[in-house]
């Protein structure tokens, strides 16, 4: 499961705070807005595009910013991510609109069981889309951020 966490901007936030927050997320409850999880199914099947957002790394140094979502790890958006985010999450959920009531990924290149082939709901993955494309118009503002936890 992936979780994400639109969660308000404030003065006090450091680097610890984003470094560890995944950890102690718990003690922060206030300062959280909305959460979204994405299945591991989900991700992997849009993946790619979540390559192409820019972001910061919390784990780092820094937190330097790089683009590109941390599928094992914690990824920071912020209103420099929002264009990306809201692009990326409205194009997956005008495509999915197009497709069957359950997508499956066709791998051609190898012989996989049925129990190994990724598959999910349209109609849940749009809702998701929707939803994470909705927080992300919050980023604009420069008031929040959505803090990633990979798996």
């Amino acid at each position: 499961m992936h979780d994400f966490y639109l969660i308000k901007k404030t003065e006090t936030q450091n680097e610890d705070f984003f470094k560890y927050f995944w950890r102690d997320k718990e003690h922060y409850k206030d300062l959280i807005v909305e959460y979204i999880g994405l299945e591991d199914n989900i991700v992997e099947y849009i993946y790619d595009s979540l390559t192409w957002i820019p972001c910061r790394n919390p784990s780092l140094p820094g937190m330097p910013k790089h683009i590109g979502f941390n599928n094992i790890g914690v990824t920071l958006f912020d209103e420099h991510s929002a264009a990306s985010l809201i692009s990326i999450f409205t194009a997956w959920s005008d495509l999915l609109k197009n497709g069957p009531k359950e997508i499956l990924k066709m791998i051609y290149y190898h012989n996989y069981s049925e129990d190994e082939l990724v598959r999910f709901d349209r109609d849940y993955a749009i809702a998701k889309f929707e939803k994470f494309s909705s927080i992300s118009k919050q980023l604009s503002e420069g008031n929040y951020y959505i803090y990633h936890c990979g798996i």
